[in-house]
């Protein structure tokens, strides 16, 4: 199968350096104009081919990849009729979003009533990974399927697991989320415990970053945190999204600092819903 014509759905913070690092390995994108004209002149002038609806891509291409905000935007496009009689039976479905492992199954049950195969393949690595092309895939679904886009998983990323069925790669996501989230706070108050006790903090990252307190988040963001810099790379409306669905999926399991921690995403998001998700450090920081 030609895996060189690919259909990018979802040119958001992720999905836009992603798409562009598609077109640098040489295969062919097609993107559909938004209302936001800004990602998809970025990708045309790159060379990205523009169609004037999603329906349009589907038609014109044999991977198609969609990266979207939520479940709510995987449904209303991933499921849409219209949108389904545009895909031929050959075509394959690598489904990006961090969304919830019951709407990623819902996708694959029509998509598999059409002959599409479908890999659910959430990401991790931040807008730094989609940029540097090093991201982290977490598969759900068939080795088969896999193995035949690895290629053009490799164009985006460093490290792909093949990590069980279609949707446990939504639940990886959320775990992988839930984590993410909660060590967010936690190195906000490791960054205010080292102010207030006047601690240098590089020597900080560097000792913390040898010894059994170390987290990717700390190391990561710390800079960040101690500059209260908060320019939006995954936003904080988005990362209360992804610890809901951990909460959601756990279901009467309890998971008390996940709960606590979503709902001081919940109280931030009034305010810092569209900055970084470092911002949940305002409730701490100075």
């Amino acid at each position: 199968m030609d895996l060189k014509r690919v259909g990018f759905i979802g040119l958001g913070a992720m999905g836009l350096p992603m798409a562009k690092n598609l077109i640098k390995n040489g295969y062919e994108v097609h993107v559909a104009s938004h209302r936001n004209r800004g990602p998809v002149e970025e990708l045309t002038k790159e060379g990205a081919i523009e169609h004037s609806s999603v329906k349009d891509i589907a038609s014109n291409c044999n991977v198609l990849i969609s990266i979207l905000p939520t479940d709510n935007e995987m449904g209303n496009v991933l499921l849409s009729e219209n949108f389904l009689a545009g895909l031929s039976s050959d075509t394959v479905l690598i489904e990006m979003t961090s969304g919830s492992p019951g709407m990623m199954k819902k996708v694959n049950s029509a998509y598999q009533n059409k002959g599409i195969r479908v890999l659910d393949a959430p990401v991790s690595g931040g807008t730094a990974g989609a940029e540097n092309g090093t991201l982290t895939i977490m598969a759900g679904g068939e080795t088969e399927v896999l193995e035949e886009v690895r290629p053009v998983l490799d164009a985006m990323s460093q490290n792909i697991y093949l990590v069980g069925p279609v949707g446990a790669g939504k639940a990886i996501k959320a775990i992988n989320q839930m984590l993410a989230g909660i060590h967010m706070i936690a190195s906000a108050e490791a960054v205010a415990l080292a102010e207030k006790l006047e601690i240098n903090m590089e020597m900080l990252k560097q000792v913390v970053g040898k010894s059994s307190g170390a987290s990717w988040m700390l190391m990561n963001k710390l800079d960040s945190l101690q500059n209260r810099n908060f320019t939006p790379g995954f936003k904080l409306s988005l990362m209360k999204k992804d610890i809901q669905i951990a909460v959601d999926e756990a279901d009467d399991q309890r998971l008390q600092l996940a709960s606590y921690a979503l709902e001081l995403y919940k109280k931030s998001e009034p305010e810092s819903g569209e900055q970084d998700f470092s911002a949940i450090s305002k409730y701490v920081l100075s």
